[in-house]
């Protein structure tokens, strides 16, 4: 009896202490203490775990109040809890920085960080949005390697030029219309951008606060899934999706102020003064006899430039305008994004609504932005999801005039703006009666303005039959209308003050183009340590952009601007319509072999088929493989301690393009032609261009190598990447002779290589209870080198700076080479060149005794030779500062401002820059004499070091926020843009290479946010 109570005691014990059961609950936070929803919580060495809810919450039962939870979350460092008998629990996750379970987006799929074999940068949402940047091209700017951002114009709205590794395109063809293409060459280098699997044009429209993430595939193994569409690398941007759980609202809002940076150092009255005295001087002395002639020469300003009694009384008197003080202005840029988010029973669904104002620095300059996106999804069994998102933006920017920053520069300080009752005086430079005044610009009457109206779908349907195939099928429209607008009223200065001058211009474009895919994927071991991952596509592209636009002059009124040609004006003075058609057709294969989760190989190949190319021509396959070895997980380096990752990539792949040519770019078209028959002058029709019938693609072949390693603890982790791409049969226009009637024949005459290296470092200098700081630096350096071009040729003049020249970069600046500035003891040798003292003395390169043209060499090139950003990031509790810094070292070009503000006696009646120019008593003056400035020699460094942000933000408290019945709130406040560092002499050295009639000053911004979530 004894003994079978003694056996029924143990069972009893066992039993019970088996079925015992401790209820804990807690918040997964991250080092901001803002929850982390989806957070694994499992018990240590069991299958039991919960996931937390979107505040970070969990409740799970463990075995016994002495167990071991562990908690993970994707970029996150896991991190095990050792029950104290506490029944709930606040735990805290450091930012990974390796990333290494981080989910990266690939094209067509995903895969882990650690499993990557390509060349793959990852931005999140954090990312993106703690500058409070506009557009999300901004929001990337020096923040990742081998990709260059480089804004066009500092005015709201602006497009941006992103590179992804160099320039593959050797034609410089403006392929777009000046309106949409707000004047500006199309960037044909530009990657292609993929929004939640529809292909995109302008993600400028897009609100960073509803992007999840930003993927961007580099090299070509990456790319290749994209095949002909990947040939200058791809930018995949996923947009927000739902987590199940309870609803959950969020309020995203800045308000900032925007104002001039960097002004131009232009003459103020005094200084102006002088300069005209000096341009007097030396026109009189015309560059002969010596510097006691030149000192000698007796000016009159009156009689020279008939200077007006008004302007000679301000002088006198001291009486001087600061022309750009009074045009500007401080502008204000608010946002604002309302979202919503949850579901239940296998619903999710997410929705937000964005609007976004920014006001320029000069006149009327301003964007407006509308932005609406939703996605819903519902898994309708365990083998079946359906489900949809949309996206809509609507923006509108007004560019103002093109003209007032230039003349608001030009006019001189001793001009008056207004008349005696106060009255803007039409013409203030009487002298010059080209030049209106500007006030009539800032109000309005020179209007550029655009519209346009973006809405994408993805109607998508998942089918998962078995746990190893996974079909899904995805029909994704996009729908793109632009309107353009431009009207140049009466008081212009194209129009001055004559209404038959005045002119509207009026253009409408709609695009329509859906992508439909078909995706298969298998995943399966297929033994022990051996699996195996495929995916098989279809893919069909279609695109149709019809438009028509309208020129009118001859307004009565300027009450129509551009919205009435026919009320308002004369006839048409040019009119027309377009219609064009492309299709992409294409079938691909990736296949992703692992070995021991240590030997990972991919390969992947995708036949294209485009209807811009020339019958015969149309269809291609472009192959890649590629190769990774993660050393870390051999077992000869698991004992090394301090080494957390170690990772090796080869990789080569093969990409087509054809987005440098428009559709039916390989036939021949009818053009009108005026000719006379008899007596009449009559149009006819001619071949307007030669057919080719051997037009194919452009074809890139890239190597690259990589490496990833991390080391101590995570403290440092780095990659290295080195690429050599060669792109062969680069697309461009042959010039023909005059006598075949033809300009040029378009054809694949070109090849182009990029090479370089990016070096990406992040760092954790400082990890304390209380204090941390962290450092991310990224370096790229691209060598971009033309191979051949037009058959036999070595080099070809291109526009009135540039060369293509074998050996020389796609964008090199051609001309003489500056080796001082003649001095007057030089006078009788300048002369045998055909110079005088105070010209620029060029190098004679042939030493023949003559400049021409044999004597114009490579000086440098627009592209940068090396780009690099560094972020430090400061926590301290719940405040961070961050403080970021890009740079483009290397630049060069011709500067549109120096060309037009330098000091030269053509322009003596306007106001110049404020340069330290040559005299005979100033003979160590850098610039030439102000009576020969124009020269034609105008090219300056645009190198610079830029503060992009500095930011402060502060994170509420977790107790706090309970009081608070909110989620989270955060209150940051930014200074964007704050110092630039650079010898250009312009506003902003990154907007320099662009024309007169889109110069703007550099803007600082400084910008109040608010996060909030309940």
């Amino acid at each position: 009896m004894k003994l079978k109570l003694l056996i029924l005691t143990l069972v009893f014990a066992v039993s019970s202490g088996s079925l015992a059961q401790t209820q804990i609950t807690g918040v997964v936070v991250d080092d901001q203490n803002v929850p982390l929803p989806g957070a694994n919580v499992q018990e240590k060495g069991t299958t039991n775990g919960v996931v937390t809810d979107f505040d970070g919450n969990f409740s799970i039962s463990v075995s016994g109040s002495d167990a071991t939870i562990v908690v993970s979350y994707i970029g996150f460092e896991t991190k095990e809890i050792v029950l104290d008998g506490s029944s709930n629990y606040s735990v805290q996750l450091a930012t990974s920085s390796t990333g290494l379970d981080e989910v990266v987006v690939i094209g067509y799929g995903s895969v882990k960080k650690s499993d990557l074999t390509g060349a793959v940068a990852s931005v999140s949402n954090e990312t993106l949005t703690e500058q409070r940047k506009t557009d999300i091209g901004q929001a990337i700017q020096g923040r990742v390697a081998g990709v260059d951002v480089r804004a066009l114009s500092s005015k709201p709205g602006a497009p941006l030029s992103i590179k992804i590794r160099g320039n593959t395109v050797i034609t410089n063809t403006n392929a777009g219309r000046d309106g949409i293409s707000d004047n500006l060459s199309d960037d044909l280098s530009k990657p292609l951008y993929v929004v939640d699997g529809i292909f995109f044009e302008d993600i400028n429209v897009l609100n960073p606060a509803d992007i999840q993430q930003m993927d961007i595939l580099k090299d070509a193994s990456a790319t290749a899934i994209y095949g002909s569409r990947g040939a200058n690398g791809v930018v995949i941007i996923t947009t927000k999706n739902g987590i199940e759980g309870k609803t959950v609202f969020t309020y995203d809002a800045s308000f900032g102020l925007r104002s001039a940076t960097n002004i131009p150092d232009l003459f103020n009255g005094p200084e102006y003064v002088n300069f005209v005295d000096d341009v007097l001087r030396a026109r009189a002395w015309a560059g002969t006899g010596t510097v006691e002639d030149y000192n000698n020469v007796v000016i009159d300003r009156s009689t020279e430039f008939q200077v007006s009694n008004e302007e000679a009384s301000n002088v006198a008197n001291g009486r001087y305008t600061d022309w750009m003080d009074l045009f500007r202005q401080t502008g204000v840029q608010t946002s604002h994004t309302v979202g919503m988010s949850g579901g239940s029973n296998g619903l999710v669904y997410n929705g937000s609504l964005g609007y976004l104002h920014d006001e320029g620095v000069m006149g009327i300059e301003e964007f407006e932005r509308y932005n609406l996106s939703a996605s819903i999804s519902k898994r309708v069994s365990d083998k079946l999801t359906v489900g949809i998102k949309a996206y809509l933006a609507l923006s509108e920017r007004e560019q103002g005039s093109r003209e007032l920053f230039r003349s608001s520069l030009r006019l001189a300080p001793t001009v008056n703006p207004n008349d005696v009752n106060g009255d803007p005086i039409l013409f203030p430079d009487d002298q010059d009666l080209r030049f209106v005044n500007p006030i009539y610009d800032a109000d309005g009457a020179w209007r550029v303005n655009n519209r346009s109206l973006d809405v994408i779908a993805n109607v998508f349907l998942n089918y998962k039959p078995t746990d190893w195939i996974n079909f899904k099928t995805q029909f994704a429209p996009n729908i793109n209308a632009q309107r353009f607008g431009e009207y140049r009223g009466l008081l212009t200065k194209s129009s001055r003050n004559d209404p038959s001058r005045i002119r509207s211009y009026y253009e409408s474009d709609f695009n329509t183009s859906y992508t439909w895919d078909n995706i298969l994927d298998l995943n399966f071991d297929l033994a022990d340590d051996h699996n195996l991952k495929t995916t098989l596509i279809t893919s069909l592209y279609y695109n149709n952009l019809e438009g028509s636009d309208i020129q009118v002059r001859n307004f009565d009124t300027d009450a129509y601007l551009f919205f009435n040609t026919q009320g308002g004006g004369d006839v048409p003075n040019d009119y027309g319509s377009f219609y064009s058609k492309q299709t992409l057709a294409s079938f691909a294969g990736r296949l992703n072999y692992t070995f021991k989760d240590r030997y990972l190989f991919t390969f992947t190949g995708r036949y294209d088929g485009s209807s811009k190319l020339s019958a015969g021509n149309k269809w291609n396959f472009f192959p890649s493989a590629a190769f990774a070895w993660r050393a870390s997980e051999e077992e000869f380096l698991q004992d090394v301690d301090w080494l957390n990752n170690l990772k090796l990539r080869l990789s080569y792949g093969e990409a087509g393009n054809d987005s440098t040519i428009g559709a039916y770019s390989s036939l021949a078209f009818l053009g009108a032609s005026n000719y006379i028959f008899g007596d009449d002058s009559t149009v006819g029709k001619i071949v307007d261009g030669l057919p080719n019938a051997d037009l194919t693609w452009e074809v890139s072949k890239e190597y690259n190598f990589g490496l990833d390693f991390s080391i101590l603890d995570n403290r440092l982790s780095a990659g290295f990447e080195y690429y050599n791409k060669t792109t062969e049969g680069s697309i461009l226009g042959r010039a023909l002779s005059d006598i075949t009637g033809y300009d040029t024949a378009l054809g694949n005459f070109g090849s182009v290589r990029n090479s370089g290296v990016e070096l990406t470092l992040n760092t954790i200098n400082v990890r304390t209870n209380d204090f941390t700081w962290r450092t991310s630096i990224n370096f790229t350096k691209n060598t971009n080198e033309i191979l051949e071009i037009d058959g036999d040729l070595d080099e070809i003049p291109f526009g009135n700076h540039g060369v293509l020249k074998i050996g020389a970069p796609v964008d090199a600046i051609w001309n003489y080479a500056v080796e001082g500035i003649w001095q007057v003891d030089e006078a009788a040798e300048a002369n045998s060149y055909g110079y005088r003292p105070g010209q620029y003395k060029f190098v004679d390169q042939d030493n023949d005794g003559v400049i021409d043209q044999d004597d114009k060499v490579v000086l440098g090139q627009n592209s940068p030779d090396w780009i690099a950003g560094m972020t430090n990031t400061f926590n301290y509790k719940n405040l961070e500062l961050n403080v970021q810094v890009n740079t483009r070292q290397g630049a060069y070009g011709h500067s549109e401002f120096l060309q037009n503000f330098a000091p030269a006696a053509d322009r003596a009646t306007f106001n110049s820059l404020d340069i330290d120019y040559w005299t005979p008593n100033n003979p160590g003056g850098t610039f030439t004499s102000p009576d020969y400035g124009g020269t034609g020699w105008t090219y300056e460094d645009l190198s610079f070091v830029r503060v992009a942000n500095i930011g402060l933000g502060y994170q509420f408290p977790q107790d706090l926020l309970e009081k608070l019945k909110v989620s989270n709130l955060r209150l940051s406040l930014d200074v964007q843009n704050p110092f630039t560092f650079t010898d250009y002499l312009g506003p902003d050295p990154e907007t320099g290479l662009q024309n007169s009639y889109n110069m703007t000053y550099a803007v600082k911004t400084v910008l109040f946010g608010l996060k909030l979530t309940y």
